[in-house]
Formats: structure tokens, sequence, C-alpha cells
């Protein structure tokens, strides 16, 4: 039984070659537009606070959750299970949709830290976002990134639903829950030590 589960694991691994190259795409897309948030900071000057205080309230919900690691997990498998199922129907628009708006937001969020902490903007980066990103925006990226192989696989008639659960039972979510243990148990000692 642990042998098959390995074998599973191990070939929908193997299976990442066939949409690497996607999820690279995926990234620079990311980059781009965290690239874009970032400058809209620099741009807005005063009035990106008021922006600041309603993208904290669309993430949060207006407080913060009791148990951070379940909030953090629910809400990153959600989307990108999304992601992954319907960038299928939309041809991958909605994942590219969604690689905007949260590259957007992240650099939005890093240079406004980086103002109202007095910060550089990589720090923030490297202790605030990376250790618990890596997991989390590979998960993201390999979600929309295989978007593009479904859709192939649509063409040549050879797509199957149960592969895409495969994909996101054994490859993506395991980088989340990874994301979401880091997020919550090791990125607030990271910030409070070296940021705060």
């Amino acid at each position: 039984m642990s042998n098959m589960l390995i074998n599973m694991v191990g070939g929908e691994w193997q299976k990442i070659k066939h949409y690497y190259r996607d999820a690279i795409i995926c990234l620079a897309i990311f980059a781009v537009s965290s690239f874009a948030g970032y400058l809209a900071v620099v741009f807005m000057g005063g009035e990106a606070e008021k922006h600041y205080e309603g993208i904290k309230n669309a993430i949060t919900g207006g407080g913060m959750p009791e148990n951070m690691f379940s909030f953090i997990l629910s809400r990153n498998a959600t989307v990108s299970f999304l992601v992954l199922v319907l960038g299928i129907f939309t041809y991958s628009a909605w994942p590219v949709l969604v690689l905007v708006i949260n590259g957007a937001i992240g650099g939005f969020v890093v240079k406004f830290h980086a103002l109202l902490y007095n910060q550089y903007s990589f720090e923030i980066w490297l202790f605030g976002i990376l250790p618990h990103g890596v997991p989390e925006l590979s998960a993201l990226f390999l979600a929309a990134g295989s978007t593009f192989y479904y859709r192939r696989l649509r063409r040549r008639g050879q797509f199957a639903w149960s592969g895409v659960m495969k994909t996101y039972l054994l490859v993506v979510l395991p980088l989340l829950f990874l994301a979401a243990l880091v997020e919550t148990y090791v990125t607030p000692h990271l910030i409070g030590r070296f940021l705060l």
C-alpha cells in the first residue's frame, strides 16, 4: 500500500516536466504584477494607506482568525483548486487573473510595509514572505501552469478529471500544507527577530 502511494506521488511529480515551462511563465506574470504593485505605492504616496486597509480587510475579513493555520490552508487550498479547475474551462484566463491580482497585492503590501516600518523591501521579502512564499507560490504556479497542460490533453482527447485531482492532491496540496505550517509557526518569529 505504501509503495503504491509512493509510486503515485512520484509519478505525479514526474508529470511536472510536461508543464514546468508554463509554471515559469506564471512566475514571470506574478513577478511583473508584484513590481506593478510596488510602483503603485510609490506613485500613490499618502493615498496608499487607505488602499492598504481595504486590502487587509479583504484578506482577513476585518479581523484575525482564531486558528491561523486552518485559515491560511483553507484559503490557499480553495484559491489553488479554483485556479486549477477554472483554468481548464477559461483557457487559463482565470489563473492569469489570479496571478496578476496576487502579485500586485504582494508588491503593494511589501512596499507599504517597507515604508511604514522603515525597512528595505528585500528584507521584507526575505524574512516575511519567502520562507512560506516559496512552497505557497510554487503550489500556485504549478496549479496555474498545469492548466495549460490539461488543456493540451483535452485538445488531444486524453483528458481525465482524475489526473487533475491527483495533481491537486499529490502536488499542490502538500506544498500548501507546508506553506501554512511555515507561515503560522516560523514566519512570525522571523518577522519578530529581523523586521520589528
